[in-house]
């Protein structure tokens, strides 16, 4: 009996550590990072407020914006193979959310962060490779139809996590897709509203324009 305690208390404090992990990741902010030393501002109190790579390509240039989403992105992949090295599938989902938690509410940054989606794709790439690949094909579609950013994220993380629950993928990493859709839809919850509204920001194809704040 005490044997079994001890193995559960060790398996909690071990999951809290992988979360912690995850969430130390998370706190790292390119798009902060690049706000300070490429634009001389805070990026969060510039154009959406928002520490992600489409404000970053609003306010300094697309090519700070890619490489701020190939950073994001490079967080979410790292944390969750962090997370299955240290603790298998339930190590890779607690160390994903721990990620996009500490990316959406940097304790660094006080709790003000970004939208989690480029880490989310980092984490799904990690999973599923090729299905990750045609799903952001599909966000790519998604946008080019819509004009809206916001649509192709949520687009992407609903292709994913349908996926996800279909192919009969494990407990943990169905939690886990079902828990990252939920969120991702709530951080845009402002998002759809201009969307239902009518009014959600466009991209414009061929100039340059203001862009739609989703990462």
């Amino acid at each position: 009996m005490l044997y079994l305690v001890l193995f559960y208390f060790m398996t909690i404090i071990q999951l809290i550590v992988i979360a912690l992990l995850g969430y130390a990741i998370g706190n790292f902010s390119p798009a902060y990072i690049f706000g300070q030393l490429v634009g001389k501002f805070d990026i969060r109190e510039q154009g959406s407020g928002n520490a992600g790579a489409t404000n970053v390509m609003r306010l300094i240039g697309w090519r700070y914006g890619a490489l701020v989403f190939i950073l994001d992105m490079l967080k979410g992949l790292l944390a969750s193979a962090l997370g299955y090295w240290l603790g298998q599938e339930v190590g890779l989902a607690v160390a994903s959310l721990g990620v996009i938690l500490g990316h959406d509410f940097p304790a660094v940054l006080n709790f003000r962060g970004g939208k989690g989606i480029a880490s989310t794709t980092g984490i799904f790439l990690h999973l599923f490779p090729v299905p990750t690949l045609i799903a952001i094909l599909i966000f790519i579609a998604a946008v080019l139809i819509t004009r809206m950013v916001s649509v192709g994220s949520l687009v992407f993380v609903l292709a994913m996590t349908i996926y996800t629950v279909v192919t009969g993928q494990p407990a943990a990493l169905v939690i886990l897709a079902v828990a990252v859709a939920i969120f991702a839809f709530a951080r845009h919850s402002s998002n759809i509203k201009r969307i239902l509204n009518g009014v959600e920001n466009k991209i414009s194809l061929g100039k340059k324009t203001v862009l739609p704040d989703s990462h």
